[in-house]
């Protein structure tokens, strides 16, 4: 309307100057709508919704294409969680500890090749039905009668005073020969309780958490006159432990494996009896030189020490933490055994066995201290 009015006035000049006016039909031209304002859904409402806010970019960055921030770097599940290490296998007298868990026996006649942790102390007994050395012949009586005259004990105790996970074990070990004065089947007393004493020496290091090595001797040092008789014996032993598939955590299903080389009392019954002769036909050559020793003549127990080296070899499987089994080569014969623990909380082990299987030298009649039959051996130990 009012753009009409402006141009009516402007054609008044026009009609002013004589000129006629002319009008011309123009198309009526529809009203703008008015504004209408419809009440939005309640749920699109946001009352609580932030303004949005606009900063400047600069125009550099105008033409760039858009990158979505890379996410941070989460480290790996197996980073995050570290796997624990394997416990170390340690050893003992006559069974050995993964960790802090005393586990029982891997071996039962040769030592294994683990070493004991600083502070370890622990005590126990092997015990032999019969004795081969001494010119007996086992098998000829009944069990009693044999474990009662023939039979064989000894009594060691023993300490750990190395490291050998860390620097190099130092295992040592006090044998006591005579435990007792008088046997069931004697009227005259024998060698006094307590004697027959000598020095175990082992050293040990751990290659690994399942791997070790030792080197050590059995009477390394005799104490006294009794003890000479049970010879003197080296060794040199690998052990080494294979996980068979149980959990890595637990100690089932896991095989224990020893080999090694000794002697003195691990060789062949010939053997031994063939260095004796030797030495006593030496002593002879030699004017009794070597009867200087202030026992005086035993050339019969030089032969029962050290000499030439023979392998030895031991193979356990753990079935659990409280229960093995054991087979074992000892230089001279085969023997089968089980260990037990009985009690899970007490590091005490019960290791029965049976030796000289296979009929060998051990069982000819020619040499002196033969059997004609298997030996029952047992040992047993506790831990602290």
């Amino acid at each position: 309307m009012l753009k009409r009015l402006v141009a009516i006035a402007a054609l008044f000049p026009l009609a002013a100057h004589g000129q006629a006016l002319q009008w011309q039909r123009e198309p009526a031209t529809a009203p703008a709508p008015g504004v209408v304002w419809e009440p939005l859904p309640q749920e699109a409402s946001q009352p609580n919704t932030p303004s949005v806010s606009w900063e400047p970019v600069p125009a550099a960055e105008v033409d760039q294409p858009f990158k979505a921030a890379a996410p941070p770097e989460q480290p790996a599940v197996a980073e995050q969680q570290a796997k624990p290490k394997d416990p170390f296998v340690t050893g003992g007298l006559y069974q050995i500890r993964r960790g802090d868990i005393g586990l029982p026996a891997i071996t039962q006649n040769i030592p294994s090749a683990y070493g004991a942790k600083f502070g370890t102390f622990q005590t126990g007994l092997w015990l032999e039905s019969c004795n081969t050395v001494g010119g007996t012949v086992c098998g000829t009586n009944n069990f009693k009668t044999e474990f009662n005259s023939n039979g064989k004990g000894i009594w060691t105790l023993f300490a750990g005073i190395g490291d050998p996970t860390k620097l190099i074990g130092i295992d040592l070990g006090l044998q006591i020969t005579s435990l007792a004065t008088t046997r069931p089947d004697q009227d005259a007393p024998g060698t006094t309780f307590g004697s027959g004493q000598g020095l175990d020496l082992f050293i040990s290091r751990n290659l690994s958490e399942n791997f070790s090595v030792k080197l050590g001797a059995f009477n390394l040092v005799k104490f006294d006159e009794v003890q000479l008789d049970q010879g003197s014996s080296a060794f040199g032993l690998f052990s080494g432990r294979f996980d068979l598939g149980g959990h890595p955590d637990d100690n089932s299903h896991d095989l224990y494996i020893t080999i090694g080389a000794a002697n003195g009392r691990y060789r062949p019954l010939n053997i031994i009896v063939d260095d004796q002769a030797q030495e006593c036909a030496r002593n002879v050559a030699q004017k009794g030189q070597r009867s200087r020793f202030k026992y005086g003549d035993y050339c019969n127990i030089w032969g029962l020490d050290y000499g030439s080296p023979y392998p030895v070899a031991s193979v356990a499987y753990m079935v659990n933490d409280q229960f093995s089994l054991i087979a074992e080569w000892w230089g001279r014969n085969l023997s089968l055994a089980a260990s037990f623990k009985p009690l899970a909380d007490v590091n005490w082990t019960i290791t029965p066995g049976i030796t000289s299987l296979i009929k060998n030298a051990d069982w000819d009649p020619s040499i002196p201290g033969y059997t004609t039959t298997p030996r029952f051996q047992l040992t047993t130990s506790i831990g602290f």
